[in-house]
């Protein structure tokens, strides 16, 4: 109210001509022609330290704030004289515009429509949260789960965060402004693109550049452009492969060949090896027989050593081709895996793909002097080099190696097994049976080094012995350790017991004469009998010149 001077009270609104409908809107708490939540077009007339002034159109100025765009910087479209569309959020008093609600409903709308219609959009991974990112789409937040970032596990994150990409939105609340979105979905539909494009363009035997994917034992994954091929470890190279990872890695370009291919089941097979031409094609004018050339040896087997002479070929150095005498021991001793050694080919089967090297080939040959050294009877040292089921490998002293059949360990006792008698490393006298230089054969003998004791007997030598053992047709006594003597029944004496020949005993000395012999069958026959009847014809002669005749009788009473 206000008082005039003639001491009457009128209210303002009676003074029309001074008081506006905006003064008195503004009295209210309220603007006139703008309204709380409007948006409206403004010209910026002024700029200060608060803000940016703009022109309602009245006698008030409305304020863009500064303070709004604190997280951020001011869009340089806020400048004097620029009109811009502004939302009234504050009527009290001097009204406060804000423009940043205004670019952010247009970057939700833009959003909502990019939703609706499944457009692509752009951002930038900003940091690593719990299970996922936090990505600007244009100055809007959207959440990124870890699982949609990439293809594959992501293990680490840093390799994300800063860099931009496109997604698609997977899921969007305008009204709780929630923003979800996936990058994995458009590498898989890429990927999808590319790998019908691809199937629908590849062939059999077909040449082309993938890189590896994914290594396994049995080989590797390699991308030929949306489609994985399997690369078997078999068909990485013509030679033996023992890891992929010696040969390929993730990443790595590979030039491959396709040997296969199911488009059904989306099954590819690929080569690396059918590239080149097979290792054995024409192998016998790179390595003719008779060439020495040097081989790194890739495996050491039971029976010899496979040696690499170029990748994808191999030939076997046999335990009996690296040297002339104990080859086998001198093998396992000085060749290792790995080691680079001269060898000599020998022979070669292209038919089983089968190369046979020596080394002992390329060493003069001990064989052409032993002729020189040793003939049938030479009586040598040697040592025991090995056993066989039938006999002895023993080496001489210059390096041949000859056998002792284990016939010839002993001229009496029968060997079942060579060990009984030898140990490897015995130092052994030996004789020269026989030698077959041209195959690199000498026999030799542990007992012909003594005599053959069956050859000091004779028949009509009277023996003495014990029996050791009783037949049924005879009785067997042994003359010395290792020879025995047969007496059959009818030979045990000259004197009969009623109907029977007189019967021996086991363990009972007695005295016989030898009455046949065969050295090769070992076997020897005496007589008791023959003994008693010769020495009975002996008395009989020695008292025939005698005077006084005597009966037979009365010489073998006195006798």
């Amino acid at each position: 109210m206000v008082e005039r001077d003639l001491g009457t009270k009128i209210t303002s609104f009676e003074d029309s001509e001074k008081v506006s409908m905006a003064d008195l809107m503004a009295s209210c708490g309220g603007h006139a022609g703008i309204s709380l939540g409007e948006e409206i077009e403004v010209a910026i007339v002024e700029e200060n330290s608060d803000g940016f002034m703009v022109d309602l159109g009245t006698k008030f100025e409305g304020i863009i704030l500064k303070k709004e765009f604190e997280d951020m910087e001011i869009p340089s479209e806020l400048k004097v004289g620029a009109t811009v569309k502004v939302k009234v959020i504050n009527t009290n008093g001097q009204p406060i515009l804000s423009y940043r609600e205004i670019i952010e409903k247009l970057k939700w709308d833009a959003i909502d429509e990019g939703f609706k219609n499944k457009r692509r959009v752009t951002g930038t991974i900003l940091k690593a949260i719990k299970n996922g990112f936090v990505v600007d789409i244009g100055g809007i937040n959207a959440f990124l789960h870890i699982s949609q970032v990439d293809t594959h596990f992501v293990e680490k994150t840093d390799q994300y965060i800063g860099k931009s990409y496109e997604f698609v939105i997977t899921d969007f609340d305008k009204g709780n402004k929630n923003l979800i979105v996936s990058r994995r979905k458009i590498i898989e539909d890429e990927k999808n693109m590319a790998k019908k494009a691809t199937l629908e363009s590849i062939v059999e035997g077909q040449i082309l550049d993938g890189t590896v994917s994914k290594i396994v034992n049995f080989g590797a994954f390699v991308d030929i452009g949306g489609v994985n091929g399997l690369l078997h470890i078999n068909d990485l190279a013509w030679y033996k492969i023992k890891k992929v990872e010696n040969l390929l890695h993730v990443g790595q370009t590979v030039r491959v060949r396709i040997l296969k291919i199911d488009k059904v089941n989306e099954k590819i097979s690929l080569s690396i090896k059918n590239l080149t031409p097979h290792p054995w094609d024409c192998v016998t004018e790179r390595f003719p027989v008779g060439l020495v050339v040097k081989g790194r040896v890739t495996s050491i087997v039971d029976y010899g050593v496979f040696i690499e002479l170029e990748p994808g070929v191999e030939g076997l150095l046999h335990f009996s081709e690296y040297a002339w005498s104990d080859s086998e021991l001198a093998i396992k001793k000085e060749v290792k895996e790995g080691q680079e050694i001269d060898v000599k080919i020998i022979n070669i089967d292209e038919k089983n793909k089968k190369i046979a090297l020596s080394v002992k080939a390329m060493l003069p040959n001990p064989w052409g002097q032993v002729l020189k050294h040793y003939t049938p009877g030479t009586v040598s040292n040697g040592i025991v080099q090995d056993f066989m089921p039938f006999g002895a490998f023993v080496r001489l002293p210059d390096g041949i190696t000859g056998l002792v059949h284990i016939s010839n360990f002993s001229w009496v006792k029968k060997i079942k097994h060579p060990e009984d008698v030898l140990k490897i490393g015995d130092e052994v006298k030996v004789v020269v049976l026989e030698i077959d230089s041209m195959n690199e054969k000498i026999s030799l003998s542990l007992k012909h080094t003594k005599p053959d004791p069956y050859k000091k007997y004779s028949v009509g030598d009277v023996v003495n012995g014990k029996v050791v053992k009783i037949a049924d047709f005879g009785s067997f006594m042994e003359l010395e350790p290792g020879i025995e003597a047969l007496i059959r029944n009818n030979e045990a004496s000259s004197i009969k017991i009623g109907k029977s020949q007189l019967i021996l005993k086991e363990g009972e000395e007695i005295e016989a004469k030898i009455i046949k012999i065969d050295v090769r069958g070992r076997k020897i026959d005496v007589s008791i009998k023959k003994l008693e009847i010769d020495r009975e014809k002996e008395l009989v002669k020695q008292y025939a010149n005698q005077d006084n005749k005597l009966t037979l009788g009365e010489i073998l009473s006195e006798e």
